[in-house]
């Protein structure tokens, strides 16, 4: 089992410098990897840090760490312009990026107040999830995209192929196993807010299995747990507990430097 932490970017988080500090407490209390969150805002309203200049602070503080966005809402972005940071983030970092996909939602305004209407069209959201994906794919490696007119869009990263992809998922749903197999990613993460149970890990192991992907990263982001060590043996590879909106620069420091749970 791999123990990490998602850092939510608004509030005191929305420095980079700060967050950077307790990455590096993390990494020296033995954590395995530090995240960050990607939200223009959150529901208090209070603008957030941009993840990929908050990573790449991250990179330079310290040296070992899984770094990444958990997750970026590639329907929002450019996927040309998420691939430029991407690579050069998993290049500042030595090759330490995780890179979290998803879908993204409008629940405060992140798409229609901004001007884009696919906040309310989740299977628009997907397809463009789907088509942004095959555009990063062959981007990140260094290879030509047939998208962008089978030109070379960014620096390969280093690593090879590319950096890892986690796509988000649902707790008890297939659409997250189904997308990483038909893409052919590294993991999927699932977010939730309530006790992990063992089934959650065992479905998204099992969906993934019968569509032909056996070795898959299962992330359990957020929620509760009594027993890591079930969670485990039912196929979760990774637990990352989140530091919400609202914790200060000390809090989330206290927590860093606690370590990872026994």
């Amino acid at each position: 089992m791999h123990w990490g932490l998602s850092v939510s970017l608004g509030g005191e988080l929305a420095d980079p410098n700060a967050v950077a500090s307790v990455a590096a407490a993390a990494e020296n209390a033995g954590w395995d990897g530090v995240f960050v969150w990607d939200h223009l805002w959150h529901r208090d309203g209070a603008p957030f840090a941009d993840p990929f200049v908050t990573l790449s602070a991250i990179a330079l503080a310290t040296s070992l760490v899984r770094i990444g966005p958990l997750v970026t809402p590639l329907p929002r972005r450019r996927p040309a312009v998420v691939a430029q940071q991407a690579s050069s983030v998993d290049r500042l970092s030595g090759g330490r990026l995780t890179l979290g996909l998803g879908l993204g939602h409008d629940r405060y305004g992140e798409y229609s107040d901004v001007g884009d209407d696919l906040g309310d069209d989740a299977k628009a959201r997907a397809n463009r999830l789907d088509d942004g994906l095959e555009f990063l794919l062959p981007a990140l490696a260094g290879e030509p995209v047939p998208a962008a007119g089978n030109r070379r869009t960014t620096v390969a990263c280093t690593q090879r192929p590319r950096c890892p992809i986690w796509v988000a998922g649902s707790a008890g749903k297939s659409a997250g196993p189904r997308r990483a197999a038909r893409h052919g990613l590294e993991g999927v993460a699932i977010v939730g807010g309530g006790e992990w149970l063992p089934e959650h890990a065992e479905t998204v192991r099992a969906e993934s299995s019968a569509h032909g992907l056996d070795q898959l990263e299962v992330v359990l982001v957020g929620g509760t747990h009594d027993d890591p060590g079930e969670l485990a043996a039912a196929g979760a590879t990774w637990l990352i507990p989140e530091l919400l909106p609202g914790t200060t620069i000390a809090e989330a420091t206290a927590i860093a430097s606690a370590g990872p749970p026994d």
